[in-house]
């Protein structure tokens, strides 16, 4: 019996992989399977991740012939699993040993809760700890729907669900898994805050990696290539991947099974926390999409 699933997606992330895997081989939780989901790298990704599997039976690698877009390679980790409880690992991230048991034991002693996460601190490339999350006193359970949504965003608790997050497979599976959009995870969070409370671990479980060539400083510069990024056949001259994403997250606020009245206060938590605090990225989405057409955006919109 598997008791934990962890989907691990890469792409061109042969400089830390192997210590993200072998993290997840010293977890004192050892009925765990983890796949390995290589979105058509092009470096030394699979040499490092079939190394891994061929001497552990709980690693399965699964390549990909092209790239498929990032909530497609996340997805397919969540379709292959086969445990109750579903967590994604970033490729360049490492877990403490005890993370995983602490999240299962959180959850199976909190049968309401959908989500266990433990606390973050931040390492660099040599894996020393640098600075740490925010994240102390994060108490989701007696909150609700609308101050969930307004926690979660308020405090910027990213990790419970885009890394590290140890999820109730099948709530999962029912919000379909990572949405197809720049910062989907953000608008996962807000579904699944509006459905069910989160317990937090209070020891540190995580070690979220900064690096220069990490998704989040790559995508930062072009609106059309971030949203490629989740959409290879985008296709379209410009985007506004900001305000796409403010705008699902308003929706999942709106459409989520809540009395009216709780469903209007979170979606004034997204307004507060998001919107009203992110509105220079939204500026910077139609200043970035006017510059790209100024500078011949256009001539690369013709379908693939």
């Amino acid at each position: 019996m598997v008791t934990v699933t962890v989907g691990v997606p890469v792409r061109n992330g042969e400089e830390f992989l192997e210590r993200t895997l072998r993290a997840l081989q010293e977890q004192d939780l050892a009925d765990i399977e983890v796949i390995v989901a290589d979105n058509a790298s092009t470096d030394g990704t699979r040499k490092v991740a079939e190394a891994v599997a061929e001497e552990d039976p709980r690693f399965t690698y699964l390549p990909a012939e092209a790239n498929g877009g990032i909530p497609w390679n996340w997805n397919r980790t969540l379709a292959r699993a086969r445990a109750p409880y579903f967590m994604w690992n970033a490729a360049d991230d490492m877990v403490r040993p005890r993370h995983l048991t602490a999240c299962v034991d959180a959850l199976e002693s909190c049968p309401r809760a959908t989500i266990a996460f433990s606390r973050v601190q931040w390492c660099d490339p040599d894996d020393h700890v640098v600075d740490a999350m925010n994240d102390e006193g994060l108490d989701f359970l007696p909150l609700g729907p609308a101050d969930r949504v307004g926690l979660f965003l308020g405090r910027g608790v990213w990790q419970a669900v885009g890394w590290g997050g140890v999820f109730r497979t099948a709530a999962l599976r029912e919000r379909g898994g990572l949405p197809d959009y720049w910062g989907g995870d953000f608008g996962l969070g807000v579904a699944m805050a509006m459905r069910a409370p989160w317990v937090q671990v209070p020891e540190i479980g995580y070690l979220a990696r900064r690096h220069p060539g990490q998704m989040t400083n790559l995508q930062a510069r072009d609106p059309v290539q971030q949203t490629r990024a989740y959409r290879p056949g985008f296709r379209r001259p410009v985007a506004f991947p900001q305000w796409y994403m403010n705008a699902r997250m308003l929706a999942e606020a709106a459409r989520a099974p809540a009395p009216a009245a709780e469903r209007a206060r979170a979606a004034l938590a997204v307004v507060r926390h998001w919107t009203v605090p992110d509105a220079r990225s939204l500026g910077s989405d139609v200043k970035r999409s006017l510059i790209r057409v100024a500078r011949g955006g256009l001539r690369d919109a013709t379908p693939a």
